[in-house]
């Protein structure tokens, strides 16, 4: 792990905000170019995150990292498939494996501060000069360009580190986000998540044991099942405006969801909550700026979606995988001149854009993906979203006829 206190490279070709895998994964990337990247943190690691799903996609991110063999000695659950209920009854369960690559027929539920040490700590091997409980607390601009940024310490130190390009994975926080752009909010999806975890719930055996199983309480609302190593993420997502309507603390919502969802508070009957509940805010956006001279977003710095499917994870390591090889191709033929990178994240708006449109299906009264699975070829759309492999014919025709359901929210 990172040491807090010594001093980052005073110069850099390039400099990473925040240490959660979009920034860990972009440096990585870029190390293993040869490229000289330091990464500041604010945050001590370990630290809780709460983001906990993978889906099958990822794992080809972690294979270009090398940390793909790692995760087999690490404790977390295998995930195999994803499972929707429903007041009425549920769906049969999405198994990754129906996808033709053998290599995305599973993945993980991960504890965030043991998956994310994991990351940092495999920068650091590849030659990241990483330090955590490093604030920023300028971006260097000259006109309208970044030139790196001024970082302070946790003893207090403060320093410049001049980079040719600053890529911004400071999450929500997003620090060279909001001095460029701003973000657009996502109409109808705005909503709030609380969240615990709990040791002791009834859990699926076999292949069935890592899955993760989502309750629908009503067409807003819905809990979130995540087995974990030695506990379970239990979580609700609601309209932010709607959550008081459960209770009047973070603890009394959760306990009124939980008791509304028959099917779950009978897997919770013998559990024992952990730790404390915890309450975030939950919308869905996106910055109207992907990249600039000198600087780039990923992660959710550049746009956050609804959880429902659990592809936080895999949308912030696809952006950095686009960064790095946008920053690869630049760097490479920049003649001296500091490159630009407006609108380098095309392709990943792509991806972002399908997987909206399957978050507004959810949320839409008249769509039931059971109904959708039925159809061989649908169904397949679906198993190829719900893995993270958003570019195959199938994906496209699943996202099409959504739109025609979603009317003018299709458009987005």
């Amino acid at each position: 792990m990172s040491d807090p206190t010594p001093s980052l490279p005073g110069s850099v070709d390039i400099a990473v905000i925040g240490a959660g895998p979009a920034g860990t994964a972009a440096a990585t990337l870029l190390a293993q170019q040869g490229w000289s990247v330091a990464l500041c943190e604010k945050r001590r690691f370990p630290r809780f995150q709460i983001g906990e799903s993978l889906v099958p996609a990822v794992n080809l991110t972690l294979e270009r990292l090398g940390v793909l063999d790692r995760m087999d000695a690490t404790r977390a659950p295998r995930k195999h498939a994803v499972q929707f209920f429903h007041p009425k009854g549920a769906s049969r369960p999405f198994y990754f494996s129906e996808v033709d690559d053998p290599r995305m027929h599973s993945t993980w539920q991960v504890l965030r501060s043991e998956f994310d040490a994991m990351l940092l700590d495999n920068a650091i091997a590849h030659g990241v000069a990483a330090s955590t409980e490093t604030e920023v607390v300028d971006v260097l601009c000259e006109d309208d360009a970044v030139r790196g940024l001024t970082v302070r310490s946790a003893l207090g130190a403060e320093q410049d580190v001049h980079a040719r390009v600053v890529v911004d994975a400071s999450g929500q926080q997003g620090i060279v986000a909001r001095r460029f752009g701003r973000r657009e909010h996502i109409h109808g999806l705005e909503n709030g998540a609380v969240y615990a975890h709990y040791e002791g719930a009834q859990r699926d055996t076999g292949i069935d044991a890592g899955s993760t199983l989502i309750f629908r309480l009503d067409r807003q609302s819905w809990i979130w099942f995540i087995p974990l190593p030695d506990t379970v993420s239990v979580g609700l997502v609601s309209p932010a405006r709607e959550l008081a309507s459960f209770g009047e603390s973070p603890e009394a919502i959760l306990d009124a969801a939980i008791a509304r969802c028959g099917p779950l508070a009978e897997r919770l009957n013998s559990a024992q909550r952990t730790g404390e509940v915890r309450a975030v805010r939950d919308f869905s956006y996106r910055a109207t700026r992907d990249g600039g001279r000198g600087w780039m977003l990923v992660g959710d710095a550049l746009a956050f979606i609804d959880p429902i499917y659990s592809t936080g994870l895999f949308l912030a390591m696809h952006s950095a995988e686009h960064a790095a090889a946008a920053i690869e191709s630049a760097l490479r033929g920049a003649n001296g001149k500091q490159p630009d990178f407006a609108g380098f994240a095309g392709r990943y708006h792509e991806s972002y854009t399908q997987l909206l449109v399957l978050v507004r299906a959810y949320y839409h009264d008249d769509i039931r993906f059971g109904d959708l699975a039925r159809d061989p070829t649908q169904r397949r759309g679906l198993i190829d979203l719900l893995t993270g492999v958003v570019g195959t014919p199938e994906a496209a025709a699943v996202t099409h006829s959504l739109r025609g359901f979603l009317g003018p929210l299709g458009v987005l």
